[in-house]
């Protein structure tokens, strides 16, 4: 089961000129509100006679760790089969409804739930502001499809870079690809 809970559009706008230690407190700040609704609802399907395990959101990568590994379990490949997005051209997950703003935390269960209709596919066409926009040119210009290898989307390596060169006020997030997209730059101007 994948759950997802937005980034506010107002802090993530200004990260288009680069990051921001705002972006980063946001970033902390969703990421403790989805860990609480992962355990909360294995909890609950606990209580319910399921089996269920949370899976905490990404919480980023330290220098020295292996950054061309996913982590235990990649929640946008839950994401994408339970057809809540898809992966952009810089790796980014990307909701129709809430665009890349978006961060994203899994909980196992035996418990058998309805499916959506899984998406295989980006949907980012001809549009390649993340890529344009990488401050590190990390993004390659490809459209995703399920089960392609992260590699052919993004150079981990040079993103790896970017973010720890921002590990002073903005935390070590960059973001500048979620914060160029046009299905959250839609998000903020319908706010707005």
């Amino acid at each position: 089961m994948s759950i997802g809970a937005a980034l506010r559009p107002e802090i993530i706008g200004p990260v288009q000129e680069g990051p921001t230690a705002p972006h980063y407190a946001e970033y902390k700040r969703v990421n403790v509100a989805l860990r609480a609704a992962a355990q909360s609802l294995a909890a609950l399907l606990g209580e319910h006679g399921a089996t269920a395990e949370p899976l905490e959101p990404t919480v980023g990568y330290k220098s020295g760790r292996d950054m061309t590994a996913a982590g235990l379990f990649a929640h946008k490949t839950a994401a994408t089969q339970a057809g809540l997005g898809w992966i952009g051209k810089t790796a980014i997950f990307v909701s129709p409804r809430l665009g890349p703003s978006v961060r994203l935390a899994t909980v196992f269960t035996d418990t058998n739930l309805p499916a959506a209709e899984p998406i295989s596919e980006g949907r980012c066409a001809g549009c390649r502001r993340c890529v344009d926009a990488c401050p590190a040119g990390a993004g390659r210009d490809v459209r995703w499809r399920a089960g392609m290898p992260r590699e052919e989307l993004l150079d981990v390596v040079a993103c790896l870079r970017e973010t720890e060169a921002n590990d002073g006020a903005a935390g070590g997030l960059c973001g500048v690809c979620v914060a160029v997209c046009p299905f959250g730059r839609r998000l903020l101007r319908d706010r707005g």
